[in-house]
């Protein structure tokens, strides 16, 4: 059972408090010791921390779904009260027939279960099959150096801003089709729509933001499926607009839905992803220079940057039926909160597990991606950047130091996803 004190820091964790979010790992490791899997008051739902017992959730598609991986919806959340509110609005009436659409139709990819998702995710595997990733290496090594052009000469930079949104949200605007002068409007769609997710209790504004920029993505890019109907290009929008398993087409809803995933997948996590390892390139003394002297180091360095801090801490999934994991039952209907980020340090696994360490023999058994049925199917292109961007990096920049008085470390406004908000550093061309 855990400690009054272990579930106060984790209500704290929830109600996203900047010291909690900002280092949630003492919490994962009281949890571990105190109660692997234990009830949270606040959060209404059960919590995983052990390695052992999320690889077992993970694999077992008859017991848990998959319905709700960002968490139950609770009515008396500030997401409810905001849309009870908004929906008063005449204004707002458009809008919320197309969060309706979607409600109705949203067991895609992320949030479904077999045989639904094999048959989604066979019908775009495609769109990240090797080979056309292999042949967009080229594009990601230009547009990583333009973005580098951009900032080495000033010896300093706002890496967040500068550098760790353009490069994937390029890349993802690239690969799905479209035009790269609207990412603005892209990453402004893609805030917005992640914003529910880690944060139960956003303000009226920012859930009047969610419901806008949903209806403007999908009247952009359900125009796009049409065209790509018609006329079918080399990208991500033509394999969804066409794909068939079966011989049946997905329908509008879940192709939407999946350009969704895609858009804000592509970008937001990759971002965290490219952030944490600057951090670590910052304030790891020697690293920089092993790397540099040794570039087969670097895939691995990646690998422990995913492990030692995942862009997506955990997701949930619900019991289908009474069941017990470890010692703990379950009853159907239960959610559990699967928190990869401390299965990822949990010392049965990894040794010296809060420790970072490029050397790290078994760094990829990491839980960043997830595991099973819904392994991240934009695994692949997120290691590609992160390969790219560091290797520019190292090339390009030395003696890599964060800015004193500069950086405040704070956190997005989440306890689901892990990102600086910003991150000041300086560097010396080389």
């Amino acid at each position: 059972m855990a400690t009054k004190e272990t579930e106060q820091r984790l209500t704290a964790l929830i109600d996203r408090e900047q010291d909690a979010i900002g280092c949630p790992y003492p919490i994962f490791s009281a949890l571990r010791d105190e109660s692997p899997i234990h009830f949270s008051d606040k959060l209404g739902t059960w919590v995983c921390t052990k390695y052992e017992d999320i690889m077992e959730i993970l694999h077992d598609t008859d017991r848990f779904s998959s319905l709700m991986p960002t968490g139950p919806r609770d009515g008396r959340s500030g997401f409810a009260t905001a849309m009870e509110e908004l929906a008063a609005d005449p204004s707002m009436a458009e809008y919320f027939q197309t969060f309706l659409a979607n409600a109705a139709n949203a067991a895609v990819l992320l949030n479904a279960d077999p045989p639904e998702h094999r048959r989604q995710r066979k019908a775009v595997n495609r769109a990240f099959r090797p080979s056309r990733l292999r042949g967009m290496e080229p594009m990601i090594e230009e547009v990583t150096a333009k973005l580098l052009d951009e900032i080495i000469d000033k010896g300093e930079s706002e890496f967040v801003a500068e550098f760790a949104v353009g490069l994937p949200m390029t890349i993802i605007a690239v690969a799905l089709g479209v035009e790269t002068d609207n990412l603005a409007t892209f990453k402004k769609w893609s805030d917005d729509l992640v914003m529910p997710v880690g944060n139960p209790d956003p303000t009226t504004e920012k859930v009047r933001d969610y419901l806008i920029s949903l209806s403007e993505f999908n009247e952009f890019f359900g125009n796009l499926l049409q065209l790509r109907r018609e006329e079918a290009q080399e990208d991500i929008i033509s394999d969804v607009a066409n794909a068939e398993v079966n011989d049946e087409m997905l329908n509008e809803a879940e192709m939407l839905s999946m350009l969704q995933q895609f858009l804000v997948a592509g970008n937001e996590t990759t971002t965290k992803l490219l952030t944490n390892l600057m951090h670590h390139l910052a304030v790891e003394d020697g690293l920089e220079e092993r790397l540099r002297d040794d570039a087969s180091l670097i895939d691995n360095f990646i690998e422990e940057g995913l492990r030692f801090e995942a862009p997506v801490g955990g997701l949930f999934r619900m019991a289908k039926q009474d069941t017990t994991v470890g010692e703990t039952e379950l009853r159907e209907g239960d959610h559990i909160w699967l928190i990869f980020a401390a299965a990822n340090r949990d010392p049965e696994m990894f040794s010296q597990p809060d420790t970072f360490s490029v050397d790290r023999e078994n760094a990829r058994d990491h839980l960043a991606f997830g595991h099973g049925e819904h392994f991240c199917i934009g695994a692949m292109l997120a290691r590609l950047e992160a390969r790219i961007a560091v290797e520019q990096i190292l090339e390009r920049m030395k003696n890599i130091r964060l800015i004193e008085g500069r950086n405040k470390f704070e956190y997005e406004d989440t306890f689901v996803l892990r990102g600086l908000k910003e991150l000041h550093i300086a560097f010396d061309a080389r």
